[in-house]
């Protein structure tokens, strides 16, 4: 992840450690956490296998009678070596089986896996019993077999097989076709809400008056994963009256050279001054991030729909699947768009809300690919989707359904005669007198 600037890399070492501190965030705190826990239980058990306070002593010869001392340490043997094969081949497995999804719908299948909580709690589980066993097995002593320790390994092992059948459901249903697409769907109206920030406090058209006098471009590549807006309001603190236009948004891929916003300002020493700060609003990454970009999500979705919609997969199941996603996220953005209310004090930056004009597009992509590969039934949602949204469109996305579906006609036109399409086709043109009328 590196930093856009009109002078060049900057701050590259810095933005490796955020890089991977957020990776460490994402992947590993919960499993270091858990295994952090069975670390520290293994001490107290240790502990209490060598205690002579009474209380432990009594509970670690009752716990003597069903555990010998002999048994004791073979169980410790027998759990750790145990649940390093059990971890190591059913995770195994369990990644195949999630790449093989990842490969039929989405690559974010595996990020999303990898990131549920409960999996990494799974992790960390098996990994951190199996550091236990070895930890006690440390410290066994011949005059102090570690009894309580055995005890506490065999009722853990227990509950580690139970968490194993549900991983394995677990994942079988998280791979799913229709849980994939709806946990893409849920993060992509989290990361709309998220983008609010962005969009209800800034401009959509520049409004100074002013000539550009200073910019900045990319000296790198990759997708916009970050635009800081307050480090950009402190900036234009020194220009009373000046603006900063935006070029690029979230999720957008930019590319060596491109431009990516511009100070308007009669000043343009200042200009200059302010540009340099704004450079440093922007982080850059090769990877795109579906918890802060929206269009990521529209996209994989998108591809979905795309890839097995078309003669390349034939499985429009799936297809209309993720289509159904894209609709209900359609229908959420119409009605309630969490962007669509202003901020009471705008900040004088423009910034390219494209958001819903990427998901009109992807409907208009799905009438192409029906198309293509004569999938009727796939058209006829699609259809029936624009249907329902003209019923919630208006203003400038009303007036862009229509253009879109008027020359979606000689696409259609094209389609192998069916009636349900037909039908479609009707209940879709009487959906576009009612909006023109209203």
């Amino acid at each position: 992840m590196e930093r856009a600037s009109t002078h060049g890399d900057c701050a590259v070492t810095t933005q490796r450690r955020k890089l991977l501190w957020r990776a460490v965030k994402l992947y590993a705190v919960i499993p270091t956490a858990v295994i952090a826990s069975f670390v520290v239980l293994a001490a107290l058990s240790i502990v209490a296998d060598e205690a002579s306070w009474g209380p432990v002593e009594s509970l670690r010869k009752a716990v003597s009678d069903v555990i010998g001392a002999q048994a004791a340490t073979t169980t410790l043997q027998a759990v750790a070596g145990g649940l390093v094969t059990v971890t190591s081949i059913t995770f195994s497995v369990l990644l195949l089986a999630v790449q093989q999804t990842a490969s039929s719908l989405s690559p974010v299948v595996f990020n999303q896996w990898v990131r549920r909580r409960t999996n990494q709690v799974f992790l960390g589980f098996f990994v951190g019993l199996a550091l236990y066993a070895f930890v006690v097995l440390v410290f066994v002593r011949r005059s102090t077999p570690p009894v309580l320790g055995a005890s506490i390994a065999t009722g853990l092992t227990v509950v580690a097989l139970l968490f194993l059948v549900v991983l394995v459901y677990a994942t079988i249903e998280q791979m799913r076709p229709s849980s994939v697409t709806k946990l893409i769907r849920d993060r992509t109206l989290l990361a709309r809400e998220r983008e609010a920030a962005l969009v209800s406090r800034t401009r959509r058209v520049a409004e100074s008056g002013f000539d550009a006098v200073a910019g900045g471009h990319v000296e790198t590549m990759g997708h916009i994963n970050e635009i800081d807006l307050n480090l950009i309001a402190r900036a234009l603190e020194r220009l009373p009256e000046g603006e900063v236009r935006l070029y690029v948004s979230l999720g957008d891929f930019a590319v060596f050279g491109q431009r990516l916003f511009d100070v308007l300002d009669g000043d343009e020493t200042a200009a200059r001054e302010v540009a340099a700060e704004v450079c440093d609003a922007f982080v850059i990454s090769p990877h795109r991030d579906l918890d802060a970009d929206a269009t990521t999500g529209i996209d994989e979705l998108a591809n979905i729909a795309w890839t097995n919609g078309s003669t390349s997969r034939h499985n429009p199941q799936v297809a209309r699947t993720a289509l159904n996603q894209l609709e209900d996220i359609a229908m959420h953005w119409l009605l309630a768009d969490p962007c669509a209310e202003a901020a009471p004090d705008l900040l004088r930056i423009v910034y390219p809300d494209n958001d819903l004009d990427r998901l009109l597009d992807t409907f208009y992509s799905l009438v192409l690919v029906s198309q293509e590969s004569h999938q009727h039934v796939l058209a006829r949602d699609v259809l029936e989707a624009y249907a329902r949204m003209l019923e919630r469109a208006d203003g400038a996305t009303l007036e862009r359904l229509l253009r879109d579906l008027d020359v979606a006609d000689g696409v259609l036109d094209r389609m192998p005669p069916s009636p349900m399409l037909d039908e479609a086709r009707h209940r879709l043109d009487s959906a576009r007198e009612r909006a023109l009328v209203g």
